[in-house]
Formats: C-alpha cells, structure tokens, sequence
C-alpha cells in the first residue's frame, strides 16, 4: 500500500473523545506513542473495547502495534479527516508560519 500521508504534510483531524467518538478499521488517528514522548499518525488494523492496533502505510519500515503493542484509548488525541492537497497552499502556510513571531514584544 503507498502511503497515504508524507512527511510534512498538512492534516486536519477532530478530537478524540473516549466514549463518544467512533473508530473505525482503517481510520488514520493521532495518538502519543505508547514509550516515547512524541505523537503518531498511524491507520487503525483492529479496535478491540479499549484497545486498537495500529498499522503504518509503509509497513516495511514503519514504527507501529508490531513493535510497541496494542494501543490504550486514553493514547489517541484526533481522528484525520483530511489533508491539505494543494502544493502551494501548503508551501504558503509553512511560510507564513516560519515568519509569525510566537512571542510578540
């Protein structure tokens, strides 16, 4: 499977809310990494009650449920929606980004 996402792109995604929010077998989520302090985009393979097992598109190389387990709901923070697919859109906002003070004086 190619994957769907690449590195720098742009996603727009809901919050996860446990008990209220539906996950689904092949969902793209958002979750922290089960043993390392940073955040994941994975696809879901299974949801079991509390639990998901998480797949990358490129599973040669991918860092997912086969090498750290399955994951604790309480793990996922969004659910993807979509992606930004306009190259200069994107390239736009990443500017603009770089550009924006984050502590006006």
């Amino acid at each position: 499977m190619l994957p769907y996402l690449k590195e720098g792109d742009i996603v727009f995604f809901k919050k996860y809310k446990n008990n209220k929010s539906v996950l689904k077998d092949r969902q793209i989520i958002i979750f922290k990494h089960p043993l390392k302090n940073k955040n994941l985009i994975k696809r879901i393979n299974s949801v079991n009650q509390n639990n998901i097992e998480v797949i990358g598109d490129n599973i040669k190389f991918s860092e997912d449920s086969k090498k750290f387990g399955l994951i604790n709901n309480e793990k996922i923070i969004g659910i993807v929606t979509s992606k930004l697919i306009f190259p200069k859109l994107k390239n736009f906002l990443i500017q603009k980004n770089r550009s924006t003070s984050l502590n006006p004086k």
